[in-house]
């Protein structure tokens, strides 16, 4: 499920955005399929889970960041297409 070397097809989401804006939300009713109730993220969440669509098997790794602008000068995001949070001093 989303781990290296693992046959399926395999996508990275960021789900970014300002405070009680849904993004919590969002995330787990992909994953649960149902509105489960949540509390503010301090920092962010990270789900992997695997998704079926059209007959086929894909890992989903989803990352929830709260607060944009407080993260926003953290994210770095190469033309590989592979999301890099970095802390900088």
């Amino acid at each position: 499920m989303g781990q290296r070397g693992s046959t399926q097809p395999e996508a990275r989401v960021l789900i970014l955005g300002l405070d009680n804006a849904g993004k919590s939300t969002l995330l787990y009713k992909m994953k649960h399929d149902k509105l489960v109730g949540t509390v503010p993220t301090v920092g962010f969440n990270v789900e992997m889970f695997d998704v079926k669509r059209k007959k086929k098997n894909f890992a989903l790794t989803v990352w929830d960041v709260d607060a944009a602008d407080k993260y926003s000068s953290l994210l770095c995001i190469p033309e590989t297409g592979v999301m890099d949070i970095r802390h900088l001093k």
